[in-house]
């Protein structure tokens, strides 16, 4: 008896969950870099999950809206990972990286590429000003798309509140950009 004969999962449940979760990784790999601002524990944050959810198929098969579940999911691992390194005694501070990506076009316009250069910077900059939640909230629904109801699913916050802190944050985000001096970037 072979160590693979071992594995508690048979070759079909391992294309069942590969078809299952396949339309969802672009998406997940790029809320990962979202809420963590770093390509390397973007893909640790989704491969954890896939790690996490891989006994998980059968549940998984009975949902009805995977992409927001997994999304929640998702968010719920970055914060329990966040934490854990909040507590840790040793800093893996790394430079940091922008948040905040372009989608280029197969033209290039120099006056626009350093003015989208310039505006990355600024917000950049603006968003690491901001407490971690704010970050996220502006991050899933202005960046990313999510809806508040979607949001509302992913974080368990109820839509009023999450209307009321999305407004406060882009109030104080734009007050930070005002604030800024050419020099602070």
């Amino acid at each position: 008896m072979g160590i693979f004969n071992l594995w508690p999962f048979s070759k079909n449940s391992h294309s069942q969950f590969e078809q299952l979760l396949r339309p969802h990784l672009q998406q997940l790999y790029r809320l990962a870099y979202r809420y963590t601002g770093h390509r390397d524990d973007a893909e640790d944050l989704v491969q954890d999950l896939l790690l996490k959810l891989y006994p998980r198929l059968q549940e998984m098969q009975a949902i009805d809206k995977l992409g927001p579940w997994l999304s929640r999911v998702l968010y719920r691992l970055f914060v329990d990972q966040y934490r854990r390194h909040q507590r840790s005694p040793i800093d893996f501070t790394d430079d940091e990286q922008s948040v905040y990506e372009s989608h280029e076009s197969d033209e290039v316009d120099p006056v626009e590429v350093t003015h989208t250069q310039i505006t990355n910077t600024v917000l950049n900059a603006a968003l690491g000003r901001l407490k971690e939640e704010q970050r996220l909230l502006v991050l899933l629904h202005d960046v990313e798309g999510y809806s508040l109801q979607e949001i509302n699913q992913m974080i368990d916050v109820p839509i009023g509140t999450l209307k009321s802190r999305l407004s406060r944050t882009r109030q104080k985000l734009q007050d930070i950009i005002n604030k800024m001096e050419p020099h602070s970037l």
